[in-house]
This record gives structure tokens, C-alpha cells and sequence, in this order.
């Protein structure tokens, strides 16, 4: 019986030690920090004193007002508070700095909220889901979209390629494909994709994704104002607009269907459930100075607010680290 039992253990410590390996070959093939920031600067290039993604863009500031049923959801001292500042900074997504406003690519809202002695970072996009689900098909999807030296564009067959190992990586880019790029960066949503978890006083818990929704409703270019737009529209679009009255949205905690994914970015959540976090109002343009050093790392979280397992979200400060570190050897 100690002989069989032996061989038992052996064989099962045999079977663990094989597992280990594969798990740390696994772990060793993940991209790193680096090789991500690499990615994004092999197809957009690497700009001084830009940052590798949403390089283009400017500043504003508002005010954020919580709402008085966030505390169903979120306990805090930033949500007990009337009002906090709201530096933003509105952007085009990729790391072209002079990029086309009119590009069929994602518009970017990035905030920073401050009161209660917290501070809360945004980074939200203007679709529902990310074109990747991991590290991994994030470094291959971009991998697929570095410019052919001869066409000087990407490569069909390898986008099919990675497509075929990723299918993460097909539905936002079906989604950009589908409408105009909106009239202005207060005409479109925005979605943080990565999902949190939030804590109430009574220590419930729940994981939600944020959607802020514009007052102004989603408004996307006609055919015509497609074409005779200029390529940098919407810095003026927004400043005349501001002049003649602050932009407002509502922000909302969107809360999963039973079979919504709590750890994949690139799938679209079905739940249809929403609890208003609070409002936010742009009142003007600010100077670039304002925004531009600050790194809107959405692990930047108050009391109240954890971050969840999602692979893509937990990469993002090292990431933003090493991006950072680029953009001030300027």
C-alpha cells in the first residue's frame, strides 16, 4: 500500500511540476510593459513629448457633481461631496499626433476628479468594448497593423491572421466601421470598458462599468460634412460651443447581466441596469499645461472603488509608466 501510495504522490507532484512549467511559460510569453508601449510606437511611431496613445488632443475643465443615489453603489468621501473639480482632456485615439480628426478611429475622454482629499482617474473611450481581451492580442493586434515598407499600409492577411487567433480583436473595429465620426466630442458616449468593483456603506459589493452619457445626444457627420470638414475640427467645434454654454453629461454605473463577462474588455455588456454616479459639466478650455504632464492612470481610485481582475485594466500602470517615461525624454 506505501509502495502504491508513493507512486501515487509521485506521479502527482509529477503532474503539479509539469503544470508549474507551463504556467510559468505562459507567464514568460506574456508581453511585458515595454513590449506593449513598443507596439503601440511600432505602428504610430514614437513622437517626443507625446504620449504613445491618444497623443492628440487638449485640455478642459468642469465640475463633477455626484449623485445622491451613488451611494447605493459607492461609499466615499469623494462622493459626499457637493461638487469637485474635473480636469478632462478630450482625445484621438492611436499615437499620431496630427491624426485626422475625420479618422474611423475612437474619441477619448480622460478625467481627473478631486475632492475629499481623493483623487479619481477616468480613461474612457467612445465605444462599448476594447479590440483586446489580454496582453497578448493587445501587442498582436497592433503587431498586425505596423505599415507594410512597400504599401505603406497594414498587411490584410496578417489583421486576418490575428483575427483567426484573437476574435477579441474584430468587434470594435466593426463598431468604428459602422458610423461617421461624431460632431463633436460632447455628441458621442463614453464607456470605460475595464470593469470595477464598488462598495457601499453596508460593505456590498458589485462590479459595474462606467458610461457617460452626452446631454446633447449622439450626433455623428453627415456624407457631406464628412467630406468638407477640415482635419482638426473638433478643438474649435467644442470652443464655440463652450463659449455659448457649458456641455453636460451624466455618468452611470452600468451593472452586468448574469452572463456578461467581468474580466474581458472586448465583449459588449448586455445588462441593462444603470445607477447614476453623478453629473459632469464642461465649462471651458484650459491650457495645455493643465493636463499634458498628468498621466490618467484609471488605477487611480477613491475609497469605494477597487479595481477587477481584468487583465488589460491591471497592465495599465506599468504601461503608463514606461510611456511616460518616453514622453519626458523629450
Amino acid at each position: 500500500m506505501n509502495t502504491i501510495l508513493s507512486r501515487g504522490f509521485a506521479a502527482v507532484a509529477a503532474v503539479s511540476a509539469m503544470l508549474a512549467a507551463t504556467h510559468a511559460m505562459a507567464q514568460s510569453a506574456a508581453p511585458t510593459p515595454v513590449e506593449e508601449v513598443d507596439a503601440l510606437n511600432h505602428v504610430f511611431g514614437q513622437h517626443a513629448g507625446q504620449r504613445a496613445s491618444h497623443a492628440k488632443g487638449f485640455c478642459a475643465a468642469g465640475e463633477f457633481t455626484p449623485d445622491r443615489q451613488a451611494s447605493s453603489l459607492v461609499q466615499g468621501p469623494l462622493f459626499e461631496q457637493a461638487k469637485v473639480p474635473a480636469l478632462v482632456r478630450f482625445s484621438i485615439g492611436g499615437g499620431n499626433p496630427v491624426a485626422s480628426d475625420k479618422g474611423r478611429g475612437v474619441r477619448g475622454l480622460a478625467l481627473q476628479l478631486n475632492g475629499g482629499g481623493e483623487s479619481y482617474n477616468l480613461a474612457l473611450i467612445s465605444e462599448p468594448v476594447f479590440f483586446a481581451a489580454t496582453p497578448a492580442s493587445f501587442v498582436s493586434f497592433l503587431e498586425a497593423r505596423v505599415a507594410d515598407p512597400v504599401t505603406h499600409k497594414p498587411d490584410p492577411k496578417k489583421i486576418a491572421a490575428h483575427n483567426e487567433r484573437y476574435p477579441d480583436g474584430k468587434l470594435q473595429p466593426a463598431l468604428l466601421a459602422s458610423h461617421a465620426p461624431s460632431t463633436s466630442y460632447v455628441t458621442t458616449p463614453y464607456f470605460s470598458n475595464n470593469a470595477f468593483v464598488f462598495s457601499n456603506a453596508a460593505g456590498q459589493k458589485q462590479t459595474a462599468r462606467l458610461v457617460v452619457e452626452p446631454d446633447a445626444g449622439t450626433q455623428y457627420l453627415s456624407a457631406e460634412e464628412e467630406k468638407s470638414k477640415p482635419d482638426s475640427y473638433l478643438q474649435a467645434e467644442l470652443a464655440s460651443r463652450l463659449a455659448r454654454a457649458p456641455a453636460g453629461f451624466t455618468v452611470f454605473a452600468q451593472l452586468p447581466a448574469a452572463t456578461d463577462s467581468l474580466v474581458d474588455p472586448s465583449q459588449q455588456w448586455s445588462g441593462t441596469q444603470r445607477i447614476g454616479l453623478g453629473r459632469l459639466q464642461i465649462n471651458k478650455l484650459a491650457d495645455s499645461n493643465s493636463c499634458d504632464p498628468v498621466v490618467f492612470i484609471p488605477l487611480q481610485l477613491p475609497t469605494g472603488i477597487t479595481a477587477s481582475d481584468d487583465p488589460i485594466l491591471k497592465e495599465r500602470k506599468a504601461s503608463y509608466a514606461i510611456s511616460l517615461s518616453r514622453r519626458l525624454q523629450k
